[in-house]
């Protein structure tokens, strides 16, 4: 096949679609909700997602804060959880994991107001976060997901 073959075969195909990020980015602008929440059960494990997407993120913290109790409560946490490590840990490490635990405690309070969902009724907490592109695949920020996990078998709590 002849490069000019080649070239108007393209012209008539087009550019190729990347269906997720139109998805992604449609689901982002179409999404009312400050934290979404997206729940599965499967095989007696439930899971939660609290998702807060990167344009939402401004939103969630004039809407719902830490109070200064709640705040300090979280530090206490996150340094009794961390401190056999803490002083091996570089200070990017030492900054990420607090700004993680802010983060995830307040998500955690806007589900509580908005959901009525009881953090201490799961036995896991997680959060991770994902990449976000526009239809275009320009980089937005990342989203973040707070995962609660519950076994019903179990029903472990957390404090």
């Amino acid at each position: 096949m002849s490069k000019e073959m080649m070239t108007n075969r393209i012209k008539k195909i087009g550019n190729k679609r990347n269906f997720m990020l139109e998805s992604q980015a449609k689901e982002m602008n179409e999404n009312n909700k400050i934290v979404i929440l997206v729940s599965k059960t499967d095989k007696g494990i439930e899971n939660i997602d609290l998702i807060l997407e990167p344009n939402k993120f401004e939103e969630l913290s004039s809407k719902v804060r830490l109070s200064y109790e709640e705040y300090i409560d979280v530090i206490n946490d996150l340094v009794e959880a961390e401190e056999a490590e803490w002083d091996e840990l570089r200070m990017k490490d030492q900054v990420n994991i607090t700004r993680d635990a802010i983060i995830q405690a307040t998500i955690l309070k806007y589900a509580q107001n908005e959901y009525g969902i009881d953090k201490n009724k799961y036995s896991g907490i997680s959060i991770n976060y994902d990449k976000r592109f526009d239809e275009e695949g320009r980089f937005l920020g990342e989203a973040t997901t707070v995962t609660l996990t519950a076994i019903a078998l179990m029903e472990v709590k957390i404090k």
